[in-house]
């Protein structure tokens, strides 16, 4: 495996990082998000945000209006990164527009599939995994900063795991 083919998932995801942070910035979903949380009230905020963090939010209006800014923007996100690396293939490989729309297209679909199976298998392993024990009633930093390391390497190791199984068949 070339140097290039390993540089090129952290190129796409240093991409995909500041696409999201420039459509936070720029784009107005403010409206959208609201007339979403409005739907909500406490009790339902409360559910919705137990149902995600396993336990009640004291703070589930925010936490509901987090979530949904999140999703907007990782809806208006994945399709601009599909843009942007496609854009880039045509300036590189010259050639017609038609075949690009078909492989925007199709790699939108397969980048929001890949987005959901990975926050999925987050998700689950954060439900799952033991965390509590280790926490103890601590407020420690590192202590958190250590429960994100090791999932996110667990839900990474998972993902690749199941990528590898997927592309054998």
């Amino acid at each position: 495996m070339a140097v290039k083919d390993k540089f090129n998932p952290i190129i796409k995801i240093a991409l995909f990082i500041l696409i999201m942070f420039l459509v936070a910035k720029w784009a107005s979903y403010g409206g959208i998000v609201s007339a979403i949380t409005e739907r909500f009230d406490f009790e339902g905020a409360q559910r919705f945000t137990a149902a995600i963090e396993g336990e009640p939010n004291p703070e589930a209006w925010e936490a509901v209006s987090d979530y949904f800014n999140l999703l907007i923007n990782t809806l208006i996100s994945i399709p601009l990164l599909s843009a942007v690396i496609t854009t880039y293939h045509i300036a590189v490989k010259r050639s017609t527009t038609g075949y690009h729309a078909k492989e925007w297209m199709t790699s939108t679909a397969r980048r929001f599939l890949k987005v959901f199976l990975y926050t999925w298998l987050f998700w689950i392993v954060f439900r799952v995994m033991p965390y509590e024990s280790l926490v103890n009633g601590s407020q420690n930093s590192a202590v958190y900063i250590a429960i994100f390391t090791i999932n996110m390497a667990i839900t990474t190791a998972a993902y690749m795991l199941i990528m590898r199984f997927i592309k054998k068949r």
